[in-house]
């Protein structure tokens, strides 16, 4: 009994070990998958300028830059990432056609979608609304959608710009 148990313990042992080093002895090469390394280099770049772009505008709106300074790097800024745009378009035309058709869907959906507005906690569509005297509509955020008070300029929520 007690050398089934050694001979069963060196069977799972040997077969945990094989398995481990199987790759490392065997020759073959092993699958790579294979990336365009200079589109993602362009889309990290492109993200990037994007990126400083938004917080150029943020340090724009809170008065860190004056006038002169934000458009002077807002147009070189803004220069880049169309630069970098055209330069993925090139590389990836497909990636236009898809985002045209993405577009397409979304303004075709836009347009059957009747807009809706809260009020007193129901939800209408704006022609039916007739708001009392006073009282506005409120306002959700585009990024996750938590109700937003007309003199708010943030969301609460997320800290995205309303």
């Amino acid at each position: 009994m007690l050398w089934t148990t050694l001979l069963f313990a060196l069977l799972i042992a040997g077969g945990a070990a094989a398995f481990v080093l199987w790759p490392l002895l065997s020759r073959a090469a092993p699958d790579v998958p294979v990336e365009d390394d200079r589109l993602t280099d362009l889309f990290s770049r492109k993200d990037s300028v994007l990126i400083a772009i938004k917080d150029l505008e943020f340090d724009h709106q809170v008065g860190k830059l004056n006038e002169e300074d934000y458009q002077r790097f807002n147009n070189r800024l803004r220069q880049q990432a169309v630069g970098y745009l055209q330069q993925i378009d090139k590389l990836a035309p497909q990636s236009a056609q898809l985002d045209e058709s993405l577009e397409a869907e979304i303004a075709r959906l836009r347009k059957t979608r009747t807009p809706a507005v809260a009020v007193n906690g129901k939800t209408a569509p704006v022609a039916q609304v007739a708001l009392p005297a006073g009282e506005t509509p409120v306002h959700f955020c585009t990024n996750c959608g938590q109700p937003l008070a007309a003199q708010h300029k943030f969301c609460a929520n997320c800290g995205t710009a309303a």
